[in-house]
């Protein structure tokens, strides 16, 4: 129980640093003896440069001479803070180091005791810095953007390209804490004119990376919901002991599920016994009312660390690396949580459903922590993101440029020369000729419905109520015409194979292939631009889109899923080119010719 709250207490406190606002050019500091740099911080992972990572510092000056010294003021050790850690010689424990008057400690033990209550007993830190109500926290700016000293509304604080970021910061003690880990990524000592640092987040004792392929933490790899992802877990032997066992601690975002560890662990569950998601309803309404309400809580809570997975490994002098398997799950339950609503101290039991779906734009994390039983030495580190998408389809008869309904689709996909088709057990099976498949063993897209992948729950598309216009009976007809998609990964192979065909339609034998896409920028103003096959069709009929209720440019699109293929257009460079240059020749001399004449 001690741990659960802890760290609620502890993640709460992290993402109020980046919620913590601050007049122009202002930062408010925890002494007045404190001056200001200007910081610059390159962030790399094995080199590599780190884009639109988020980051803070956070100045722990004053907790470092309290701890260094061994003088506490009444004012800190009178805290509930305090007197609720403290033992019964009034000394609190941290990291097998006791805190308290009189026991000095050394420049490293007292960094050692920082970052330790920085991940176990943030506000005890907060406590000890004398900054209960906020401290030297100011969050970097990319280097474009730092003359704001706040980026614009709605986007977020992000290294650049070259992975480089800016904040104002008081001098002394400085926490670097990652926004993604919610980990201090290493503590400095900030000097009046310091301009630039650079931190490898590689090269401090633990990483976290895909496998293969692309393991770079500025772009989120787009996965299929369901899909093996591989993780690789690399502690360096300096954490490691060679006479004692060593605890990592696993910290994946709710819908990614752990499925194996090649070193054995332990899970726990991180949900506090009663939630209260800021949600308010009626206890006694019906159960379809009641069922929606525990989804809209689990969209809240899209980007919680609800289970641990604890790791131990065997006493060594070497290095170690771990492989982790795990996917992203379409859904993941809270059974029989008590949810309860403002300061009513009564609750509601309920089963509360975290939907991938019910958050497109989320990227899914995961944090690993170690504390190296031989120095105390505490590190967070966080795997690169990973995110699914989809595609919006609306079919439509492009000789007569209207709407169409009732043809059925199923999904394929081509790897490796192999094609496979997304069966009703909800997996990709191989087909070795896709025109003589029976459709029935495979799922079947109609028009209408939403679909998730590695869910086997199909929604129909949702009315938009709030429509100027909004007509249930012609909006739900409109809908019959869509197919949305989604829990795809990024590529190029996949493809709809048409099973069935409207009345009065051919159907069409060939697949058609389609891309699936999901690419994060910044733009120039340090601001997030995100980028998927779901807001952005690469073929939408602008003279259909006024129709569909859902329609958002740039935001929402479809794609046009024609039923009347057309024919194929073969290009002639003689025909569309040289001879219609040789004819206006002709007639440019012609007229040349009458011009002479006249004359």
């Amino acid at each position: 129980m001690y741990k659960k709250v802890t760290f609620l207490v502890t993640l709460i406190g992290v993402l109020g640093l980046f919620l913590f606002t601050f007049s122009e050019g202002q930062v408010v500091s925890a002494s007045e003896k404190t001056s200001t740099t200007n910081l610059s911080i390159k962030v790399t992972a094995s080199g590599e440069p780190i884009q639109n990572g988020t980051f803070a510092a956070g100045n722990y000056q004053t907790a470092y001479e309290h701890i260094k010294s061994g003088t506490f003021p009444n004012s800190v050790t009178n805290t509930p803070d305090w007197r609720g850690a403290q033992n019964t010689e009034h000394m609190i424990v941290v990291a097998g180091l006791t805190v308290g008057e009189n026991n000095k400690h050394s420049d490293s033990e007292a960094k050692t005791i920082i970052s330790t209550l920085f991940s176990t007993n943030f506000k005890l830190l907060q406590s000890i810095n004398e900054t209960n109500n906020g401290t030297d926290i100011m969050s970097f700016n990319p280097p474009s953007n730092f003359v704001r000293m706040r980026t614009p509304s709605g986007s977020n604080e992000t290294t650049d390209a070259k992975g480089r970021t800016v904040a104002k910061v008081s001098t002394g003690l400085t926490a670097i804490v990652d926004g993604s880990s919610q980990g201090i990524v290493k503590l400095i000592t900030v000097t009046p004119g310091m301009k630039e640092i650079t931190i490898d987040t590689d090269s401090l004792g633990l990483s976290l990376s895909f496998s293969s392929g692309n393991s770079k933490k500025n772009q989120p790899r787009t996965v299929e919901l369901n899909q093996e992802i591989h993780y690789k877990l690399k502690v360096n032997k300096k954490m490691l002991s060679p006479t004692a066992l060593t605890k990592i601690i696993l910290r994946p975002d709710a819908n990614i599920v752990i499925d194996e560890t090649s070193v054995p662990n332990t899970v726990s569950s991180l949900i506090p016994p009663i939630i209260n998601p800021g949600v308010t309803f009626d206890p006694l309404s019906s159960p379809d009312q009641l069922s929606k309400v525990a989804e809209t809580i689990g969209a809240t809570l899209i980007s919680w660390q609800i289970n641990m997975y604890e790791l131990v490994i065997p006493p060594t002098d070497s290095d170690v690396s771990i492989d982790i398997k795990a996917h992203l799950s379409p859904v993941v339950y809270l059974n029989d949580i008590s949810i309860q609503q403002g300061t009513s101290i009564t609750t509601t039991k309920m089963t509360i459903p975290i939907e991938a779906f019910s958050s497109p734009d989320n990227n899914f994390g995961m944090t690993a922590n170690v504390i190296s039983p031989a120095t105390a030495t505490q590190i967070t580190t966080s795997a690169p993101k990973i995110n699914t998408t989809g595609i919006n389809f609306v079919q439509v008869d492009t000789n007569k440029n209207k709407l169409v309904r009732d043809s059925v689709y199923v999904l394929g996909k081509e790897v490796a020369g192999k094609k496979y088709l997304y069966d009703n057990q909800g997996k990709w099976s191989e087909v070795q000729s896709i025109s003589t498949i029976d459709p029935a063993g495979y799922t079947l897209l109609r028009g209408g419905n939403q679909y998730v992948f590695g869910d086997n729950n199909v929604s129909p598309i949702e009315l938009n109520s709030t429509r100027f216009n909004y007509n249930y009976e012609r909006d739900t007809k409109i809908n019959e015409s869509l197919i949305k998609l989604f829990g795809l990964g990024k590529g190029k192979d996949y493809f709809l194979y048409q099973v069935a065909s409207p009345a009065n339609y051919s159907m069409n034998k060939m697949p058609i292939g389609f891309s699936v896409f999901s690419d994060i920028s910044t733009s120039p103003n340090g601001s997030q631009l995100i980028k998927t096959s779901m807001k952005m069709a690469a073929n939408q009929s602008f003279k259909l889109n006024g129709l569909i209720p859902d329609y958002g440019a740039g935001t929402n699109e479809y794609n046009v899923l024609s039923v009347t293929p057309q024919k194929e257009i073969h290009f002639s460079a003689v025909k569309s080119i040289i001879f219609p240059l040789l004819v206006l020749v002709l007639g440019i001399v012609i007229l040349g010719v009458i011009l002479v004449r006249v004359v």
